[in-house]
């Protein structure tokens, strides 16, 4: 028997020698075990072509999915069903057109006086703690950008070049 290249020839020859002892029976078992090998190498999945992907992007791109008769019918309905049963739950609720305008009005004062308001508290932070939240700002800002940098590229991710 001729010696080991490797390691795993070692190994093969050790198991080998365990399960025959024979000479005869080692030699025939390590044939069994090469035909088996070719057997299940030629078991392997093809690689697809080079053009695979070019080839089914092309498809994609001559035929695009139509859409159909059915779905736009039932695209419809469910909007007109959607609209009638939020118009009668607005009816229901004993509101009108001239309520809804007011209610509208009523949010928009609302959302102004919350704007100024937070205005005005960013204007007496800043001029009262200029320095320190200028700080604290550029401590997020760094902190973000970091944890940006690990999420996108982390250390231990392999370089394919």
């Amino acid at each position: 028997m001729t010696t080991p290249m490797n390691d795993d020839e070692a190994e093969l020859a050790r198991l080998l020698a365990e399960a025959a002892p024979d000479p005869l029976e080692r030699e025939a078992l390590a044939e069994s075990h090469r035909q088996l090998e070719k057997d299940l190498l030629r078991l392997a999945d093809p690689l697809p072509p080079a053009d695979f992907v070019a080839a089914v992007m092309a498809k994609v791109e001559a035929e695009p999915q139509r859409v159909s008769a059915g779905e736009v019918r039932s695209a419809v309905l469910i909007a007109v069903v959607g609209l009638a049963a939020s118009a009668m739950a607005f009816l229901r609720s004993g509101a009108s057109a001239d309520g809804v305008a007011l209610e509208f009005a009523q949010g928009l004062v609302a959302a102004r006086e919350v704007l100024v308001g937070f205005g005005s508290g960013l204007a007496a932070v800043w001029r009262t703690a200029g320095l320190p939240l200028s700080v604290t700002l550029a401590v997020v800002v760094m902190v973000t950008l970091v944890g940006l940098r690990r999420l996108v590229a982390p250390e231990n991710s392999k370089v394919v070049a």
